[in-house]
């Protein structure tokens, strides 16, 4: 698969604009934090300044942790799925979409399959995008290496992709017309083109849509 320095770009300003709110949030509380050493003490104001740090902090560790296994090499290697399903976890904590992903879903022996777990853990994020409103992304499926059906399904507000984000992950889309907002659809349909994996997308009812991905 070439690259295309386009889609790079694209990604790149993914990860800044999903980083750069957490990351100014914790240089505003060690702002706060200097301007105090300047005055007097104020304990109330200290508490709040290490509350910001700690939660922008955290935030922006989810989201690396997200980012390492969705996009780098770190994804391709995963033989099973429990760091796939504490990223996807921790992506969406604190949001107003959750995450229902059992332990032990899909089963430990399809974690021999090379890169479902990378796979499968994009097509959460897109699930998540997908609910605009809010939701719940919900995880199932079994199989084994060599074959199997794994399902995750958004249920919520639109209950659909975008015309865009879903001819992104068709490859139906020319790459100078990708989008910060359609590039992630497009990355995810072309990481289960390249590990040899079937990824559709079918709305299922009133405000359900269903990502099944199959080998």
């Amino acid at each position: 698969m070439p690259l295309d320095i386009r889609v790079v770009e694209l990604l790149t300003s993914r990860f800044c604009h999903d980083l750069v709110s957490p990351v100014g949030a914790i240089r505003n509380g060690l702002e706060l934090i200097e301007e105090m050493d300047e005055g007097e003490p104020n304990p109330a104001f200290m508490g709040e300044a290490i509350k910001l740090i700690d939660h922008s902090s955290g935030q922006a560790d989810r989201r690396l942790r997200l980012f390492r296994l969705a996009y780098g090499l770190a994804g391709r290697e995963m033989r099973g799925f429990v760091d796939a399903r504490a990223a996807a976890l921790g992506w969406t904590e604190g949001g107003k979409t959750r995450v229902d992903w059992p332990q032990g879903i899909p089963h430990d022996m399809a974690g021999g399959k090379p890169g479902l777990g990378k796979t499968l853990l994009n097509v959460v994020v897109l699930a998540e995008e997908a609910l605009t409103h809010g939701g719940a992304v919900l995880v199932g499926g079994q199989g084994d290496e060599f074959s199997g059906r794994v399902t995750v399904t958004a249920q919520g507000r639109p209950g659909n992709l975008n015309p865009d984000a879903a001819a992104a992950l068709a490859g139906t889309t020319a790459v100078d017309d990708l989008t910060a907002r359609t590039v992630h659809a497009y990355v995810t349909g072309r990481f289960a083109e390249y590990y040899g994996l079937r990824l559709s997308a079918a709305p299922a009812g009133h405000e359900t849509l269903v990502f099944t991905l199959e080998w």
